[in-house]
């Protein structure tokens, strides 16, 4: 469990960064103390699901991301890419998903 409280801490520091907002800020908008997301981002809380799912909701994080279990094996190349996508603002997101849709319809066009 620790090391999936890392890693949710983690994708919320993230997600957060890349909306401009503080600690304070985000713990403003969720209605908790700033302290309380410190220690989630650090890892070292547990959160109450209704925290989890406002930090969800306000920094619109897709709760499978959140969810999935640390188990499942992801190459360093696709963590890389999810670390980056949710660190970059909400314009290159769109650009990035827009550019990932256009070339899979590209290769699923090239196999058939």
């Amino acid at each position: 469990m620790h090391n999936d409280m890392k890693r949710i801490g983690k994708l919320i520091q993230g997600a957060r960064l890349s909306k401009g907002l503080t600690q304070e800020t985000l713990a403003e908008k969720i209605k908790t103390s700033h302290r309380t997301i410190m220690d989630i981002e650090n890892g070292k809380r547990n959160p109450k699901f209704e925290t989890i799912f406002n930090i969800i909701q306000t920094l619109n994080i897709p709760s499978d991301l959140i969810f999935r279990s640390d188990k499942l094996t992801q190459t360093p190349e696709q963590e890389q890419f999810i670390r980056e996508y949710l660190d970059a603002n909400e314009q290159c997101q769109r650009l990035s998903m827009a550019a990932s849709r256009s070339i899979w319809r590209e290769l699923r066009a090239d196999e058939q």
